[in-house]
Order: C-alpha cells, then structure tokens, then sequence
C-alpha cells in the first residue's frame, strides 16, 4: 500500500518470469532476503489450473526454488508464472 504524499515507492525492485516447471530453480538478480518476496501460480500445458498445487521460495538472494504438488501430472509439466517485490 502506497501512502499519500510519499516522497518515493516502498518498492525498490520487481521481478518477474515464467518457466517450464522441468526446471525448478530460476536465477534472478540479487536481492535482499530480509525485504522479499516470491508468489507464484501454476497452469497446465492444457490452459487450465485444476489439480495443479506447488509453491516457490527463495533459496538465495538469487534463486527461486520450486517444488510441484504430488499430484501433478509429470507428462504434461505446468508453467509457472513467478513474481519477486523487494521493499526499501
């Protein structure tokens, strides 16, 4: 949330991506640990959600590590469409 009249954004960095989930980790530039965060969503090949459930962290200031839900279809590998906010 911005506050009115602020001088400057509390964001001091956005970055954002998708990759096939054969791969999972994604190398981004660096940030600060203490002041990010990673969300991600998942879509199947198909275009669709269902039964697609996994989640993404930050393993280092710079590498997003993923990992499927166990129900996942493995022939069809979902895509991930991540997002990493660095605040001041």
């Amino acid at each position: 949330m911005a506050v009115i009249g602020a001088a400057s954004s509390p964001i001091k960095s956005i970055q954002r991506g998708t990759t096939q989930a054969t791969t999972y980790s994604v190398t981004i530039n660096a940030v600060d640990l203490g002041k990010s965060f990673v969300s991600c969503s998942f879509k199947s090949a198909y275009g669709g959600t269902d039964g697609i459930s996994g989640a993404a962290s930050l393993s280092s200031s710079t590498t997003i590590q993923m990992a499927l839900g166990a129900s996942v279809n493995y022939t069809n590998y979902p895509i991930v469409y991540w997002e990493v906010i660095e605040y001041v």
